[in-house]
């Protein structure tokens, strides 16, 4: 079935410098580069404040036609990989309008597009600017120290930018003089299951996800492998100790409780920004599910599966989405049960490529892997049949067996912006069905649409 609907027409506003500058910094952060543009930029590099990078969306002139999109998509889409059962929903940015759509309303397994969804919700609940703070407190009356989770996916155990144990250990042992104590870790920021209900228990061991605990170290991988901690909040305080120990003070127990005392020391993470945008580039289970208890924690007061998925579907529901007939279960589109309709995709997706986008949602456009370049894309729309998508497709993927999904942006050969939710949950080949998603996105940045 095809149909030009309008849906939804969000009025223009021109993107200021800041929020450009905001973005490079990021960006910049994200590469490693960290350092002043200063010592990138050629010495005559003009001064003063800077211009659009591009034009502002505009609706005049000829638009993407509905027959020239469906056209583009009918071969990919009919591939016998999909199994049958597709879904898929192209938006005109410009417009608002729906160009194109196929089964729009039927909720399907997200997979990891489901990713985008809390990206938005954990965004909503702290803003891109906020910064996580894991703590630690002194007790001088039991001599305790307690290591305070706060949920931050990118705790590293080096001394480093961003937050680190080493860093924290530093500043206890500044503050605290040495002898014989004992460490308590707090984990309470987050509670319920560590294990959504609808995941295998091997998920761990086989490196798919970590128990979601609100204290983490290095991603909680095990030395050397993909696989995950059993218990990383045990691990990262037993890790803890032994840098207490290396700086004079003798740990007599390590173990689980609540914080007493005050705080002594504190390290702060990346802004929220630079881990959203990369948790969705590389598609990080963990990241997606601490972020999703964080959400929950912003709006509840505890992190949970449940409160993150309330968390979700509020923000959705505050955007005036239609969030009818979707399920969610947890943050990273492991669980089938997580599902969304390919109109709610979309609608989401143009909201937030667009010019009225809410401040706080650039790091999801940001975020999304680059075709041939970047994150789970960078080994694909390299064929000779989707290689015009390469650069020009941003676009969360998703694979679960029997499940394909991939959802984005695309500049079509008219230079105009659609974005695209494109999805499959009865993949006889889920690699060829892929393809297939590849192939179709590929067609509409082909397009001569207009």
């Amino acid at each position: 079935m095809r149909e030009a609907t309008p849906i939804r027409t969000w009025p223009r506003r021109r993107i200021a410098g800041p929020a450009v500058a905001a973005v490079a910094a990021v960006s910049l952060l994200a590469l490693g580069l960290g350092s002043p543009a200063s010592a990138i930029l050629p010495a005559a590099a003009p001064v003063g404040p800077a211009g659009d990078v591009l034009p502002p969306l505009s609706d005049a002139g000829p638009r993407p036609n509905a027959d020239a999109v469906a056209a583009a998509l009918e071969g990919p889409l009919s591939d016998p990989a999909l199994g049958g059962s597709v879904g898929a929903v192209v938006i005109d940015v410009a417009t608002g309008t729906v160009v194109y759509a196929q089964d729009a309303a039927t909720p399907r397994s997200a997979a990891s597009t489901q990713k985008v969804l809390t990206a938005v919700a954990v965004l909503d609940a702290l803003g891109p600017e906020h910064r996580i703070a894991t703590t630690a407190s002194w007790d001088p009356a039991t001599s305790t120290i307690t290591l305070v989770g706060a949920g931050d996916p990118s705790l590293s155990s080096v001394a480093a930018e961003g937050s680190s144990l080493a860093a924290l250990a530093d500043e206890v042992a500044a503050n605290v003089p040495p002898g014989a104590v004992s460490l308590v870790y707090d984990t309470t920021l987050f509670d319920g299951p560590e294990l959504a209900p609808s995941w295998p228990s091997s998920y761990p061991a086989a490196g798919v996800a970590a128990p979601v605990t609100a204290l983490i170290v290095d991603r909680a991988r095990i030395a050397g492998s993909e696989q995950r901690e059993e218990d990383p909040a045990l691990i990262a305080a037993q890790m803890f100790a032994g840098m207490l120990a290396e700086r004079g003070f003798t740990v007599n127990d390590v173990r689980p409780g609540l914080t007493s005392g005050q705080v002594v020391a504190s390290t702060e993470s990346f802004p929220l920004a630079a881990i959203v945008a990369q948790m969705l580039t590389d598609s990080d289970n963990d990241a997606s599910e601490m972020l999703a208890h964080l959400a929950g924690a912003a709006r509840t007061g505890t992190g949970s599966f449940q409160t993150g998925a309330q968390a979700t579907l509020a923000t959705l529901d505050a955007l005036g989405l239609d969030t009818a007939g979707m399920d969610v279960v947890d943050g990273s589109g492991l669980s089938y049960e997580d599902t969304v309709s390919p109109q709610l995709m979309a609608s989401l997706l143009a909201l937030l490529a667009d010019e009225s986008s809410p401040e706080w949602g650039w790091p999801v456009v940001l975020g999304l892997p680059v075709a041939g370049l970047t994150g789970t894309l960078d080994d694909r729309f390299l064929t000779a049949d989707t290689f015009v998508g390469a650069g020009r497709v941003r676009a969360k993927t998703g694979t679960l067996d029997g499940v394909a999904a991939l959802s984005g942006t695309v500049v079509d050969a008219d230079g105009q912006l659609l974005v695209f939710a494109l999805m499959s949950d009865a993949a006889t080949d889920v690699y060829a069905a892929r393809d297939a998603l590849d192939r179709a996105a590929a067609s509409l940045a082909a397009c001569g649409c207009t």
